[in-house]
């Protein structure tokens, strides 16, 4: 062990008759401790809040959509998704069309999105099969209530009207807003324009449906909003004729969906764009990023201020040592030598405090995920609870960080303290 360091610890274990250095030492540690454990928490709460949303609003919509540049209706659609499955990426594709119209049922409307799902294309890409919490998706074709799909209807137990009914999955959210279980029914009034003698006027139109079941995707946003029906009701209730709004992908890898949008573009042709998850959420994933930032500033801050501890530590133990350095500097040692005692002093203090503070945030995230401690409200976070998620880049950075910072408070008392002259500190000896 080089003296310098050797001489560092001794002076930390060392009982001194100044106990204010002690109490300001342990005060240092334990500031750089506090503060290390908040950022590792704030780290892991801003990047699971992130993975929880990111994972959520990629299960409830399409990785990459692919649409006419005019916005009119794609009509060749079942040509088209044949021809973009082939693109090198893409998993699945699917045509789909959103129509908004307002639900009504048992005294209760509510807004909502239906979203059109192509029964016919793979169940891979049609979220819902994997959201839904009851009842059946397939019944979203017409079926009789309480009669298995695809089964023969009774013609004696239901009326015309009944077995025509087209079938409709709502949010959970929804559906509880609404008061509605499974083979309700429901209507969704959708408004269209005619043109009359006096010009354009709003014509509403009515559709049946019945509840099929209900999902849950885990954000509020969806589940409240948000219901799926078959692509051919959808083109009715929006009264498109045999055409799609869009064609919906999933890719085999989501951070490459730029490079796969480009083949898809080739693909279809220049009437066609894409729009990718990560445009399509650009305003949210940004504002969770500066969020990010923000947070590792303050509590970068909150390290900093408890390291100035250490200056007034290392300040008071050159004032008490002023007798030990005129000695070690009379027998040889060199400025360089006395300098490192005091900084090798504040990057053991920094160490001490970072790994308490990582073991410490590590801890504090396990229980707060084992125990779901941190909930927040579901109607403003589109989540319910955050799970924290640790990653090991972000505790060696913090941990790094912080000592960093400690480094840099025993420049000044490590400066001062090479900069005593022996014989001036030994003269009243």
């Amino acid at each position: 062990m080089q003296y310098e360091l050797f001489i560092a610890l001794r002076y930390l274990r060392a009982r001194r008759r100044q106990a204010a250095v002690s109490v300001i030492t342990a005060i240092a540690v334990a500031g750089i401790t506090l503060g290390v454990a908040a950022l590792v928490i704030a780290q892991a709460l801003i990047t699971g809040f992130r993975a929880d949303v990111q994972d959520k609003v990629l299960r409830g919509t399409a990785h990459l959509n692919l649409l006419k540049r005019d916005g009119g209706g794609v009509e060749n659609y079942r040509e088209l998704v044949e021809r973009v499955r082939s693109a090198p990426g893409v998993t699945e594709a699917s045509a789909t069309i959103y129509a908004e119209v307002l639900l009504s049922a048992q005294g209760h409307q509510e807004p909502a999105v239906l979203k059109g799902v192509d029964l016919n294309s793979p169940r891979e890409v049609k979220e819902v099969f994997s959201t839904v919490i009851e009842g059946d998706p397939t019944r979203l074709n017409p079926a009789p209530p309480n009669q298995p799909p695809n089964q023969p209807p009774d013609q004696s137990q239901e009326e015309p009207e009944e077995k025509a009914l087209e079938g409709i999955i709502l949010g959970k959210e929804l559906a509880q807003s609404m008061k509605l279980r499974v083979n309700d029914v429901v209507t969704a009034i959708s408004s269209q324009t005619r043109l009359t003698p006096v010009g354009l006027q709003p014509r509403p139109r009515y559709t049946r449906f019945r509840v099929a079941g209900i999902f849950s995707l885990g954000l509020y946003e969806y589940d409240a909003k948000w219901a799926y029906i078959a692509l051919p009701a959808a083109q009715s209730v929006k009264a498109s004729g045999d055409a799609a709004e869009m064609i919906q992908m999933k890719v085999a890898d989501i951070y490459a969906v730029k490079e796969i949008g480009e083949r898809v573009r080739a693909i279809a042709g220049q009437d066609f764009s894409t729009k990718d998850w990560q445009e399509l959420n650009h305003p949210l994933f940004a504002a969770l990023q500066l969020q990010h930032r923000v947070v590792y500033v303050f509590f970068a801050l909150l390290i900093a201020i408890a390291a100035l501890n250490i200056i007034t530590t290392l300040t008071m133990m050159v004032i008490e040592k002023n007798r030990d350095i005129a000695i070690l500097r009379a027998q040889g040692s060199t400025p360089r030598s006395i300098r490192r005692i005091f900084m090798l002093q504040g990057l053991v203090i920094g160490l001490i405090g970072a790994a308490s503070g990582l073991l410490l945030g590590l801890g504090l995230s396990w229980l707060a995920n084992h125990y779901q401690l941190i909930s927040i409200p579901a109607d403003v976070y589109a989540v319910s609870h955050v799970t924290l998620k640790v990653k090991s880049i972000d505790c060696v950075r913090v941990a790094v960080l912080a000592v960093i910072i400690c480094l840099l408070a025993t420049i000044y008392p490590a400066r001062t303290a090479a900069r005593l002259m022996p014989v001036e500190a030994l003269r009243h000896d």
